[in-house]
């Protein structure tokens, strides 16, 4: 099978280019012009640095693709504006690649995020049917970008997974928590019994591919995590077994974390740079809720997820080591 993935050498891309061309498939790895080729560059792939803005290259790079899995995306920005430049547009300007391939338009899997639906409300878990209420300008990118494929739904046979928060082997943000735990202490945002689902990377790997192999999940939204509820005290308490640390927790209050946040957004435009912690990070950190129910997933996509929080950690944990990064 000829698959494209955008985004591809990135953190989840890498894992998913590895899985496509272990099972012998022809690969595509889009990235943006000057981007490197990360952790893909040893891959037998065609290696492609022509970005989302490129229609003509776009057209020429889907052609003869059967699927393309649609990571590419900005998680922080510099402003607002890159967010939908990137997330919502970028999407479109796939999709309308893939139309272009007429009768032959490979099938699109849209990476998501729980973002565009934005926390739980009333307790309730977040499902494909609820209605978004998005917190930030990161998750309304993400529900334009869902938007897109809808509007698309005539032409491009498309999937839409929503994400929570992935971690595991190369993913940065979570590294920074395990060398906390490492150092013997954990420090949050907000309170410890905030509960949250997350998705080891593997496990979306293995959700992306049954995606783009379900015939039932065309013009399909799932929510996709491990389905275990876990709050960032039993993250800490399981990042400390793997470490073999005890970590003493604290705890930031928001008031405090707003201030921080103002003054790294200052920095940040002084630098022009995207702000790591902004006010509106702060606000989705202080969520008490943001729980998926996954049960679509399981039964229309083939997803079985293997990596419950203290079997994830542990193998992120032992990667790290072996990279020498923790």
């Amino acid at each position: 099978m000829r698959a494209v993935v955008t985004g591809g050498a990135g953190f989840i891309g890498s894992h998913l280019i590895e899985a496509l061309v272990a099972r012998g498939d022809d690969v595509v790895c889009i990235e943006r012009p000057g981007g490197g080729a990360g952790w893909v560059r040893n891959q037998r792939i065609d290696f492609a640095p022509i970005g989302l803005e490129n229609a003509d290259a776009l057209r020429g790079a889907l052609e003869g693709a059967e699927v393309v899995f649609h990571l590419a995306a900005l998680t922080e920005a510099r402003t607002p504006s890159d967010f939908y430049t990137v997330n919502a547009d970028g999407t479109r300007r796939v999709l309308q690649a893939a139309a272009a391939q007429g009768s032959s338009a490979p099938r699109v899997i849209l990476l998501s995020s729980l973002a565009a639906l934005g926390p739980c409300h009333n307790g309730e878990l977040l499902t494909p049917d609820t209605l978004p209420c998005p917190l930030s300008h990161y998750g309304q990118s993400k529900l334009l970008a869902e938007a897109m494929v809808h509007a698309y739904d005539d032409r491009v046979p498309a999937t839409i997974l929503r994400f929570p928060p992935v971690y595991g082997p190369r993913e940065r943000g979570v590294l920074t928590f395990f060398r906390m735990v490492r150092r013997g202490f954990a420090v949050t945002v907000g309170r410890w019994d905030r509960e949250m689902s997350m998705l080891y990377v593997g496990d979306a790997v293995q959700a992306l591919l049954g995606a783009a192999a379900a015939p039932r999940a065309v013009g399909r939204t799932y929510c996709v995590a491990h389905p275990e509820v876990v709050t960032w005290a039993r993250f800490a308490e399981a990042a400390g077994r793997a470490i073999g640390r005890a970590p003493i927790r604290f705890s930031v209050p928001t008031p405090v974390a707003n201030a921080v946040a103002i003054v790294a957004e200052t920095a940040s435009r002084l630098r022009r740079k995207a702000a790591i912690l902004n006010r509106e990070r702060v606000r989705e950190l202080t969520q008490a809720r943001w729980v998926c129910d996954p049960s679509r997933a399981l039964a229309e996509l083939s997803f079985r997820p293997q990596f419950a929080v203290e079997r994830g950690a542990a193998e992120a944990v032992a990667w790290y080591r072996q990279a020498g990064w923790l």
